[in-house]
């Protein structure tokens, strides 16, 4: 392969550095080597005296910032989305179970291709994906990963009880499936594709396909990702299923299945307990408010979650989640931890747009255990960044956006923004989406 020289992005930068901070160059330059790495990023003037070679890319009138981070979603339920009036058990089987059932090798062939070029539309960089429970299907959703570009962590759903019966699973052939895929994909592309192993959730999971998961991605340095006290009625089926165990996140520890590299959708409804063990395990959680609001799941205490130092990215959660977008899933977010202030009377913090783009990059790229190669534009880290048109964010023709405040620039973009206004996503410094070209863009390093 032809490799590119240096290039130098010029443009407005907004770069996230913790959770109520960001760093800020209104004339920044981001200068990315042949390989996708990241050689330095700071004023622009500076930059070009240091690179004197450089390739220069002009995104003068554009903001640049980390490529967000989808830390939970389905792929096979990408078209059951939107199919409102249930809640959780219910939808599962009326609407979920049989959409993963067509999620046939020849379905996958049509469907991801679509998938991943919709995340990367919206500038989603990294997505943490279920699939259905076909090893088949599994692959073609790597395969596809692969060449659209997309850096993902992707996994087999596991289920070996509790299920429609053209879903259940013999426990020794889910575990010998999921290794199988592991050994084929974790790591591959360059460690940009990587294996999750992925038991749906306790309900539907027998402590032997537990243990087994436990045990594989330890071996294999792979990740475990499930659900967690998503629904009360979920919680009680729980209860019921393990009426040993003293609460849902127990019943986790128990086999095995926490630790850093577990990542727990939701976690709505876990106590004190709970909380403390989720910290002394370093799990990460994904909080998914698009998701919680649409299925009546409840709202996330996310500011007393982040208060206990737990490791939390946000996720869309399609099909429980109507929309990829995850500028939607940013101002759901606030708009939930408002209301939740509202209606229980709890302190500890405000949301603010600030910590909504922390937890859709370097949150969620920490939730992930990447934030030392993504997340945020820094000197060594891979380059996957989104371009932004803040034309598009203003309210009226005559606003000019230079002149704005960067909070003004971010509350807007997150209140305000869509897919419309991501121009150009890049993973590792492949250009792996244009907003102008006819055709998305795949390219592999």
């Amino acid at each position: 392969m032809h490799l590119q020289p240096v290039r130098l992005f010029r443009g407005y930068i907004v770069n996230p550095a913790a959770e109520d901070r960001y760093a800020l160059y209104t004339d920044g330059g981001l200068a990315v080597d042949a390989n996708g790495i990241i050689l330095d990023v700071g004023a622009y003037h500076e930059m070009r005296r240091q690179h004197p070679g450089a390739a220069i890319i002009d995104c003068s009138d554009r903001l640049i910032l980390p490529g967000f981070i989808d830390t939970h979603t389905h792929l096979p339920q990408f078209g059951a989305v939107a199919l409102y009036g249930k809640e959780l058990p219910e939808w599962l089987n009326e609407h979920i179970f049989p959409a993963e059932r067509q999620f046939t090798p020849e379905a996958a062939d049509t469907q991801c291709p679509i998938f991943f070029h919709s995340l990367l539309a919206f500038g989603v960089t990294t997505a943490a994906i279920y699939c259905a429970v076909r090893k088949d299907s599994t692959h073609v959703a790597f395969q596809w990963a692969e060449r659209t570009g997309i850096r993902a962590i992707i996994g087999k759903v596991m289920m070996d009880r509790n299920a429609p019966d053209f879903l259940l699973e013999n426990t020794s052939d889910s575990l010998r499936a999921g290794e199988e895929l592991c050994r084929e994909w974790h790591g591959a592309a360059n460690g940009r594709l990587l294996y999750a192993f992925t038991p749906r959730f306790a309900p539907t999971c027998s402590r032997a396909l537990m243990k087994g998961v436990s045990d594989l991605a330890g071996r294999y340095g792979a990740y475990i990702q499930t659900h967690l006290a998503e629904n009360r009625a979920e919680i009680q089926w729980v209860r019921d299923l393990f009426p040993e165990m003293r609460s849902y996140t127990e019943v986790y520890f128990g086999v095995g299945l926490l630790g850093p590299k577990t990542l727990l959708a939701h976690a709505i409804h876990v106590g004190a307990d709970e909380r403390r063990l989720l910290a002394e395990t370093q799990s990460c959680l994904s909080h998914c408010p698009t998701s919680n609001l649409f299925l009546k799941s409840g709202l996330m205490p996310l500011r007393e979650l982040m208060n206990s130092r737990l490791r939390i990215g946000l996720g869309s959660d399609v099909g429980g989640g109507p929309t990829l977008s995850p500028f939607e899933v940013m101002r759901s977010a606030i708009y939930t931890h408002t209301a939740r202030r509202m209606l229980h009377d709890v302190d500890g913090g405000d949301i603010s747009p600030a910590t909504a783009l922390y937890l859709a990059t370097l949150g969620g790229a920490a939730a992930l255990g990447l934030d030392n190669k993504i997340g945020s534009l820094v000197r060594g880290k891979e380059a996957d960044f989104v371009v932004v048109n803040p034309r598009r964010l203003s309210p009226l023709p005559t606003d000019k956006w230079m002149d704005l405040s960067s909070d003004t620039l971010l509350s807007r973009m997150i209140f305000l923004g869509d897919d419309r206004v991501v121009e150009q996503t890049y993973v590792r410094g492949a250009l792996c989406h244009d907003r102008h070209s006819n055709e998305n863009i795949g390219r592999q390093r």
